[in-house]
């Protein structure tokens, strides 16, 4: 009688121990898991915090993308009114001055002779208009 309570006792007692050595084991692998939730959940804060920061960059990139964009499309507005104006005046020009095709000639070379005979001009008119409008080469 003993012998079975005895046998009892020891398997108990393994038991125990075995299911101490499996608390300690659970114990410490609960421990490491915490640890490495914590880890995990720092960098995933800064994770967080990094698409934030960039979010918010990418707003105000946004807001000044927008504004160049408005400042282009102004600009070139500004440029279409210029140009027409350009052309405007450079139409007003040619038509409204009488020597325009003559000027034209004598910037392509002609001489008082050529003026004189195509033109129209007096010799001293076309003499001018070769002074004033001809090629800059020293004499």
């Amino acid at each position: 009688m003993n012998n079975p309570v005895m046998v009892a006792l020891i398997i108990e007692g393994i038991t125990i121990v075995v299911m101490l050595v499996v608390l300690f084991w659970l114990v410490r692998t609960q421990l490491r898991l915490k640890r490495d939730y914590q880890v995990l959940n720092d960098i995933v804060h800064g994770n967080s915090n990094d698409i934030a920061g960039l979010c918010s960059a990418a707003l105000t990139v946004d807001s000044r993308i927008a504004t160049v964009d408005s400042r282009i499309a102004v600009t070139d507005g500004q440029i279409d009114d210029l140009a027409a104006k350009i052309a405007e005046v450079e139409q007003n020009d040619q038509s409204s001055h009488p020597y325009s095709g003559d000027i034209r000639k004598v910037r392509s070379g002609a001489s008082v002779n050529e003026l004189m005979k195509n033109s129209g001009l007096s010799h001293d008119e076309a003499a001018l208009l070769i002074r004033l409008h001809g090629s800059k080469t020293p004499p």
